[in-house]
């Protein structure tokens, strides 16, 4: 059962598990979040109930996604994206450098390559070309083994986080695609959509949507 963190006549947030893709893929037999979440919700308010997909989380991540539930909240929430309204927090375990800043921003250009070893196509840094990504980071607790990581991306590429951390030596555990750390092995991504912050666009109220750290999470910090 797919938890429900938010709902009023416009929105609906919900919390997306680890490993289940955002929407539909090539290979339809393949389960995703997004038809999971309808499917259930059409069950329980019957078949004409209306969820709009605005925004996607990679496969492996997990937290909160939020929905238009009407084709009145869709150019609305589309628009809160466009224009960057949305404040996104993630959580992440990542591996510890020796120098540890409290803050630090990363900003560069980002472009998708296919990467000679595993053929998969993941995201670099580039000097001219790509797409501006840029990231506020702040260091929250400290462990032996790792750092918990606060990371807002103020622009939207794929994998951004991800890239951003291991290009500065600290990659995030369970990270399959791009440089981490190995021990202790992560079962999962260690990558989390804590929070969305935004001004409800119909009632000017100032919303905060939180999903709790999954038990992977938490319990592979006492490995830490």
């Amino acid at each position: 059962m797919i938890e429900i963190l938010f709902e009023d006549d416009y929105f609906l947030a919900a919390v997306k598990p680890s490993g289940l893709p955002s929407q539909a893929t090539v290979d339809k037999s393949r389960p995703d979040f997004f038809n999971t979440l309808k499917k259930q919700l059409q069950e329980e308010r019957g078949k004409d109930f209306y969820l709009a997909l605005h925004h996607r989380l990679d496969r492996d991540t997990s937290g909160v996604m939020i929905f238009a539930k009407n084709k009145l909240a869709n150019e609305p929430l589309a628009d809160l994206f466009k224009k960057h309204q949305i404040q996104k927090t993630y959580l992440c375990l990542a591996r510890k450098k020796k120098k540890l800043e409290e803050k630090w921003i990363v900003e560069n250009h980002l472009l998708e390559k296919r990467d000679a070893k595993t053929k998969k196509m993941k995201m670099v840094s580039v000097k001219s070309g790509g797409d501006k990504a840029l990231t506020h980071f702040q260091t929250l607790k400290i462990f032996d083994k790792g750092v918990l990581i606060q990371a807002q991306p103020r622009t939207g590429r794929m994998h951004q986080i991800r890239v951003h951390l291991a290009e500065n030596g600290m990659g995030i555990f369970g990270d399959d695609l791009y440089d981490a750390p190995t021990t202790p092995k992560a079962e999962r991504l260690m990558l989390h959509a804590f929070a969305l912050d935004f001004v409800h666009p119909m009632t000017q109220e100032k919303i905060r949507l939180e999903a709790a750290l999954p038990e992977a999470m938490t319990s592979f910090m006492e490995l830490l």
